[in-house]
């Protein structure tokens, strides 16, 4: 018979490997099998009092035969690039980020060697950073959880899942793994790397792309772009340098205010986009293990949710980078502003469970203006530094607080270098502070416990993703020739793995050109 592929397999928490091996001989109906891949594995918690693993398996029913270095869908970033160029082109990419990094690891496997620059430092500066942030509450605006080599991703939870399909999805995966992410990412429903293994798998990409003879200057803020006939000539650092480029990648991620407003004032056409506002919601973990698991909690890894509803004056409120066993991070990149966001390392073996309660909002909230969003964004922030007390403690109100109710039981926050009780409304509108209000009193009725009292909000959460939206034809360049937006920060990603995609997509297309 050969391969064969089953689906559905279903085993007890806790099994081990015997376990699998007797439900796939009793679904089969025969032993002369063996497992080389296992393909898929989730958590059917639907039912708490009969929770199952769930495995899609890859068998190979012929026997005694050696088994291939096998693993179903794999493609490497140098098999995609149909169109090698003759006359290579000179490529400058703006951030090093998912989207940036992935796009410059593109175009060198088909001979390509770009300019890859980020305003922030390396992964070991950015680390020592916010280190100094959380301890003695020292930002770095150039050299932070928003700046620099892995871009914001690095700070979060490494989570891989995307609510979008992509063909290119197992060729990333599959280079994460080349560069030290756990194999399991490639099957797992819910894959994750976490912050400290993300670390190494993005020193071991970037030692690669340098020693295949690629470039990356840190430290390196794009202060203007020039342009010769409509299309880009060439680029100018903050520290004088001069670049001059056939094609330019922006990849700058959702936070840079100033480079946003130069590229408009160059040209460079964007528009205003929908985003979201809120707070950091954190409960213990232990809670959300057995509202999820039940009594198979002990058995099963940390659980995590993914929550929706719509408040009464018709917006969305959602959970948004659940961080399970993780913790709540002082995320902000100018001074005097107080940002958050969550992370959680590869074990999730922390106290707590956070997540974002984010509230939607629209450009006619703001005005409308293109970058009505980016004010609106800043003064919250720099209210959320001033609830906080300053020195980048962190505003908190328990819900029981925001809901009129006495908070017991209080979850202890985990902000460094620390908090301060402030009234949520002090440092959001009251639209916002309404739909936190009542989406949270809703996913109580999802999540036994969500709604207590002792849950600790902490704001501000505004960077979820970016207020404008850098336009792009079908060829995947801007209206300025040979300028390619790309990633979160130009509003067509959501997150590392649609971000690393979306470079992939835009390297191929500017591959295309030549």
């Amino acid at each position: 018979m050969g391969f064969k592929r089953l689906d559905n397999i279903k085993v007890a928490p806790g099994s081990d490997a015997d376990a699998l091996i007797s439900a796939i001989a009793k679904k089969l109906g025969t032993k002369s099998f063996s497992v080389y891949r296992i393909l898929r594995k989730s958590i059917d918690a639907r039912n708490k009092r009969d929770v199952k693993i769930v495995y899609t398996v890859a068998l190979d029913t012929r026997a005694g035969r050696a088994l291939p270095d096998y693993r179903e869908g794999y493609r490497s970033l140098a098999e995609i690039p149909k169109n090698i160029p003759i006359n290579a082109p000179k490529v400058l990419i703006v951030g090093a980020g998912p989207a940036g990094l992935f796009a410059a690891l593109t175009l060198q496997r088909a001979g390509v060697n770009p300019i890859l620059i980020d305003r922030g430092g390396s992964v070991e500066e950015r680390e020592a950073s916010v280190t100094a942030l959380k301890s003695a509450g020292l930002l770095d605006p150039e050299c932070n959880v928003q700046y620099g080599v892995g871009g914001a991703g690095l700070f979060s939870d490494g989570k891989l899942n995307s609510g979008i399909a992509a063909e290119l999805f197992p060729a990333v995966f599959g280079e994460l793994c080349a560069f030290g992410a756990p194999e399991e990412i490639m099957y797992l429903a819910k894959p994750h790397v976490g912050t400290d293994v993300l670390k190494t798998v993005l020193n071991n990409a970037v030692g690669s792309f340098i020693a295949a003879g690629g470039v990356l200057k840190t430290h390196s803020k794009l202060s203007d772009i020039r342009i010769k006939n409509g299309k880009i000539s060439g680029a100018e650092l903050g520290n004088g340098e001069y670049i001059a480029c056939d094609a330019m990648m922006i990849g700058i991620g959702h936070s840079a205010f100033d480079t946003f407003g130069m590229l408009a004032a160059r040209g460079l056409k964007m528009q205003p986009k929908p985003f979201s506002i809120g707070v950091r919601i954190e409960h213990r973990q232990e809670l959300i293990n057995e509202a999820q698991y039940g009594a198979f909690a002990h058995l099963l890894p940390p659980a995590d949710y993914k929550l929706h509803t719509v408040s009464s004056d018709k917006r969305g409120v959602y959970s948004f980078c659940m961080c399970p066993g993780g913790e709540v991070v002082v995320s902000s990149s100018e001074e005097n502003t107080l940002v958050t966001n969550g992370m959680s390392n590869y074990m999730r073996d922390g106290r707590n469970a956070n997540s974002a309660i984010l509230v939607s909002v629209s450009p006619n909230d703001f005005n409308g203006s293109l970058f009505g969003g980016f004010e609106a964004r800043a003064q919250f922030e720099r209210a959320a530094y001033k609830a906080g007390g300053g020195g980048y403690f962190a505003p908190i109100e328990y819900f029981g607080s925001l809901i009129g109710k006495k908070a017991e039981n209080k979850v202890s926050p985990t902000a460094l270098p620390g908090v301060k009780e402030a009234p949520t409304k002090s440092y959001l509108p009251p639209f916002v502070v309404q739909g936190i209000r009542e989406g949270i009193t809703a996913f109580g009725r999802q999540i036994a416990g969500f709604d207590c009292p002792g849950a600790v909000l902490t704001g501000a959460e505004t960077r979820s993703s970016c207020p404008v939206r850098i336009l792009r034809g079908d060829s995947g360049e801007s209206n300025i020739a040979g300028i390619y937006p790309i990633g979160e920060g130009a509003g067509y990603a959501g997150g590392i793995t649609s971000s690393a995609v979306d470079g992939v997509k835009a390297a191929i297309k500017l591959l295309s050109r030549y």
